[in-house]
């Protein structure tokens, strides 16, 4: 059976519920960063890198990338240009415009972004104690958060 989280910690939080709403990104932000920091399989990965992995569920060029991931063309080249290296992705011609060029995911890669997956159901699910209802609501409000900030910011 799952522990329940103290609830001790919620009654010191503020009542705006902004300002606890931020409290929490904040909180979800740092723990997922150190538990996925000290995992085996993500330990020689920095965070852009990472974040790549985790984003590329199929090929795409890297301008739409970036603009997906809020980070300079120029990182994302950089961090392409690494995590190639590491045989984690390749880089192909887009047969839509032969002049762009795709990223997608080696066998390695796909292997890697499985396991960063299921360690994120893992802290989601079991250290967090979200319930599957609980879980699809977040992402749900996740993703509308993640559209309305693309809206309005760009690299």
């Amino acid at each position: 059976m799952r522990s329940q989280p103290n609830d001790s910690a919620q009654t010191a939080a503020p009542a705006e519920p902004e300002l606890r709403a931020l409290m929490g990104v904040f909180a979800l932000y740092h723990f997922i960063e150190a538990n996925l920091g000290k995992a085996a399989l993500c330990e020689h990965l920095p965070h852009t890198e990472r974040r790549i992995v985790v984003w590329l569920d199929h090929p795409k060029r890297l301008g739409t990338l970036a603009r997906e991931l809020n980070v300079l063309p120029s990182t994302m080249t950089s961090a392409a240009d690494q995590l190639e290296a590491l045989g984690l992705v390749e880089r192909t011609r887009d047969p839509a415009d032969r002049r762009a060029w795709l990223l997608g995911l080696t066998e390695r890669g796909l292997q890697t972004r499985k396991e960063m997956v299921s360690l994120a159901q893992e802290l989601l699910r079991d250290m967090l104690h979200l319930t599957e209802d609980e879980l699809a609501r977040f992402a749900d409000i996740s993703t509308k958060i993640h559209s309305n900030v693309q809206k309005l910011t760009s690299c």
